[in-house]
This record gives C-alpha cells, sequence and structure tokens, in this order.
C-alpha cells in the first residue's frame, strides 16, 4: 500500500525527521504515537505532498509520490483530515462535503458516498443545511472526517483526530474509525491518545525526537513497559472537552 523509506527532513539547520521508514498494508489501522514535537505533523506532511524531503522516498501503490502535489496525491487514493480540519466555516455542512468529491473517480459517485457519510454520521445529514461555524467541535470533526471520505480514498490519514473532544465523543469517534476501515480503507492514525490507539491499530510506530524507536502489533506496545511508563500514564491525552 505505502512505503516510508529513509526519509529526512530539515527546517533550516535543524534536522527534524532522521531516516524515518514505516509501512502501511491494505486493510490496516497503523498509529503513528509521539509526543509533542516528536515530528508526527511533519511525517504526515511529507506523505500528503506538503512537504518534500531532503532525501528518502514515499511510495503509494507501488508509485514514487514524495515529489507529487497534494492535489495529484489525493487524486490516487490518499486523503488527510488535518488537525486544524480546514473547514470553510460560513459554507453549510453539505457544501464542504462536496468540496471533497473532486477527483474524478468521486464524483461519478458522489451521492452514494453521501449517502454512506450520513449513515456513519447521521447528525450531519439532520444539519446538512447549517453553516459549519455553527456546529460543535465534534460535528465539526465528524465533517472534516467526511469531506475526506467523500474523495473515496484508499488511505486515509487521521492527524489528532480525537483532539479536544470530550469522552463519550472520542469512543464514539474510534468507533467510526474502525467502521472506516471495516469498508478496506486503509488508516493511518497519528494519535496523543496512546491508549485509545493501541487498542485500535493491528500495528503502531513509535517516533520519539524524530526517529522511530520501537514498532510492532499495536497490542503488544500497550504492553510494553516503556510505552506504558512514556505514554499511558504521562502523554494520555488531556484537553478541554468540546460539547457534543
Amino acid at each position: 500500500m505505502i512505503e516510508v523509506v529513509d526519509i529526512n527532513v530539515f527546517y533550516g539547520p535543524v534536522q527534524a525527521l532522521w531516516d524515518v521508514s514505516f509501512e502501511i498494508r491494505a486493510g490496516e489501522i497503523v498509529t503513528l504515537l509521539g509526543s509533542n514535537g516528536a515530528g508526527k505533523s511533519t511525517t504526515i506532511k511529507i506523505v500528503q505532498g506538503l512537504m518534500h524531503p531532503a532525501s528518502g522516498e514515499v511510495r503509494f501503490l507501488d508509485k514514487t509520490i514524495h515529489r507529487k502535489s497534494p492535489h495529484d496525491i489525493v487524486a490516487r487514493g490518499l486523503c488527510l483530515v488535518p488537525e486544524e480540519r480546514h473547514l470553510f466555516p460560513f459554507r453549510s455542512v453539505l457544501e464542504n462535503l462536496e468540496l471533497g468529491a473532486y477527483p474524478r473517480h468521486a464524483r461519478r459517485i458522489r451521492e452514494q458516498t453521501l449517502q454512506w457519510i450520513y449513515a456513519l454520521f447521521p447528525v450531519l445529514k439532520r444539519r446538512r443545511q447549517q453553516e459549519v461555524h455553527t456546529l460543535s467541535g465534534g460535528e465539526q470533526q465528524m465533517v472534516a472526517i467526511g469531506r475526506a471520505l467523500m474523495a473515496k480514498p484508499k488511505l486515509l490519514m487521521m492527524d489528532e483526530p480525537s483532539q479536544g473532544l470530550a469522552p463519550l465523543l472520542v469512543t464514539e469517534l474510534f468507533g467510526i474509525i474502525s467502521k472506516i476501515n471495516e469498508e478496506g480503507i486503509s488508516i493511518l492514525l497519528v494519535e496523543q491518545n496512546a491508549q485509545r490507539a493501541l487498542r485500535l491499530a493491528h500495528r503502531a510506530y513509535v517516533l520519539e525526537n524524530g526517529r522511530i524507536t520501537r514498532e510492532g502489533p499495536g497490542k503488544e506496545l500497550l504492553g510494553d513497559p516503556y510505552i506504558r511508563s512514556a505514554y499511558l500514564l504521562s502523554l494520555i491525552h488531556i484537553s478541554e472537552p468540546t460539547r457534543l
């Protein structure tokens, strides 16, 4: 599906990523775990084509993509739900969703995909004519995920999807991520909520100070003493919850 091989990234004279390598196989949920500043978002930007590495390679479906434009990468079937969401606040829920269906293959089945998204997120169907800025934070996250799904991705990347959400909504969100994966969509989940992410993931990688330091099955890493002390105790996601 996708291979990231020996990626090195610099911000000026400062090296942010050091020989980062990982893979995601078809049908997998893979978690990239790390604290703030570890290099997770930089890694996502490289894969999505928002930045170019100093060296290394990204291959998606056996094609090199690390020098391609973000538009081309989305058209190939790789989509990102960004941490900041980047929604159009004064457009309706429906308009925001439809904007995601710009790849040619997605436009042909737009209505079918839209109905599937409404089944995943019934509240979005009820509020489809509402402007996005009137929604709660959790509902806005649903719109961001739905918009990415409208592009009919083969691989969906999610950058800190649970950030700022109330615990009940986090539980609902991870259930929906599992349902999306059951539809055959591979997922790269970038998360600080270590316990939730590792329980869900088929495999996981730990990124620390720009380097991959551990990898393995999610449930195996969940029981790793180092992971438990470094992440499950000190880095469990703590934030101001949004209203549902």
